[in-house]
């Protein structure tokens, strides 16, 4: 099974099915064609292609809520549409200031520059998306083929990573130079489950409206 997958969180259980399972080939990039494609789902959006299935939920939130100055890792990122489409739809007013790094954004929320912030569920966990917009999930996959295999696979590593996060993370961190903390937290402090994706029509009309 050929796999084209973001090099983030959505990665990281089919990095640790790979350590078990030789038959499965990831490229870590954002084209080129394969069986199934991993990224976030504002991404695939973005790259035109259907989300199929939805593997991560809770990735990312707003802590400790939606305040009226709201700290933002990269313009143009997941986190960047996502906020925006909260504000817009609630009809929130609020400024965003973005910052490159995420420890970055902490420490302008710890120094009070800032009354919010779009965070990782690494470093901490506030209002989900999920919760207040409703959208299905953070991280999802297109599947053009192999579609059962890719199931069993991605399910495999789940429970891989909840039988030894430790051992699993330090895979995932020498495959993508991360650290090895940030990876255990994410997977810890996010839900990982693959799930049908019926239709998704009215988050990718969402998104489109946000990604420019």
């Amino acid at each position: 099974m050929q796999v084209i997958a973001a090099p983030g969180p959505v990665s990281y259980p089919i990095i640790a099915a790979s350590t078990k399972n030789k038959d499965i080939k990831i490229v870590f990039s954002k084209e080129g064609k394969a069986d199934v494609i991993l990224d976030s789902t504002v991404s695939l959006v973005k790259r035109g292609l259907r989300i199929n299935y939805v593997t991560i939920k809770e990735l990312l939130s707003v802590y400790p809520n939606v305040g009226k100055k709201i700290g933002v890792w990269r313009k143009g990122s997941a986190a960047d549409v996502l906020i925006r489409a909260l504000l817009t739809t609630k009809g929130v007013n609020a400024e965003l200031v973005y910052a490159d790094d995420m420890r970055k954004i902490l420490e302008m929320f710890k120094n009070k520059e800032i009354d919010s912030a779009v965070v990782a569920s690494a470093f901490g966990k506030g209002i989900t998306f999920e919760e207040s917009l409703g959208i299905p999930g953070n991280c999802g996959a297109h599947v053009i083929s192999n579609e059962d295999e890719f199931v069993s696979a991605y399910t495999e590593g789940i429970d891989m990573f909840k039988s030894d996060p430790e051992g699993f993370a330090n895979a995932v961190s020498s495959t993508l130079k991360v650290d090895k903390e940030f990876v255990i937290n994410t997977m810890k402090n996010s839900v990982l489950k693959v799930e049908k994706l019926n239709d998704d029509k009215d988050f990718a009309e969402l998104v489109k409206k946000f990604i420019n």
